[in-house]
């Protein structure tokens, strides 16, 4: 249950189990689920969609993967491409150096507009091998991606830019009293943001209060 999982952080792991045969097909069908979608480094979606999700991710969190690889695809398909939401990636370091590493890659990835596709493949590779967070492992991964400069991206990564946006998500999630991952923020245009408290990986809920926010009168005065 996923009011469970934001207890805490302490089950979320990124490694130790045996490698899978990953489908064909599965890199294409990846790229396919952010085709055609407005990207701008974090945000992803039509940038006058009138309600914000926030996420609140670790990229070493299996159940952040899961969440990415069940749940957010629906949501992609019923809410971004119908300019009903976009989206706000905000990547967490909770689960140490490995964490920091590929925070910094995404970052430096998303910096040449891809950050999503490069989050969806970096979860697609450890849902299958579980595999350490390496350099190598990190400029496979950008060099799969259609447009990105793998080379360039690895020498962005400590660079002042990706370090900002790190720390903005970490000031953001401190202030929202965020202690476990994922975390999940809706907003309204002109409004606060308000947190999902999910009771299953699904995104069923996640559905009904973005139709509840739609609907809901605008406050007065």
């Amino acid at each position: 249950m996923l009011a469970a999982l934001l207890l805490g952080i302490s089950a979320c792991s990124g490694a130790g189990e045996a490698p899978e045969q990953e489908a064909t097909g599965a890199v294409s069908a990846g790229l396919d689920l952010y085709s055609g979608i407005p990207q701008d480094g974090i945000v992803l979606g039509d940038p006058g969609a009138p309600i914000t999700l926030v996420e609140f991710s670790d990229l070493r969190c299996s159940h952040c993967r899961d969440y990415a690889l069940e749940v957010l695809p629906v949501i992609l398909d019923r809410h971004v491409r119908t300019s009903q939401v976009k989206l706000v990636f905000r990547n967490l370091t909770f689960l140490g150096p490995g964490s920091v590493q590929a925070a910094r890659m995404a970052a430096a990835v998303g910096a040449q507009g891809r950050l999503w596709e490069f989050v969806d493949r970096f979860f697609r590779i450890q849902a299958r091998e579980r595999a350490p967070i390496t350099d190598e492992l990190l400029l496979r991964i950008a060099s799969e991606l259609p447009g990105v400069d793998a080379a360039r991206a690895m020498a962005q990564r400590d660079s002042g830019e990706v370090a900002q946006q790190l720390e903005a998500a970490r000031a953001e999630a401190a202030r929202l009293q965020v202690h476990g991952v994922p975390a999940l923020f809706l907003s309204r245009q002109g409004e606060g943001l308000r947190r999902l408290r999910l009771t299953s990986m699904s995104p069923e809920p996640i559905s009904r209060a973005i139709e509840q926010l739609l609907r809901a009168p605008r406050p007065r005065g």
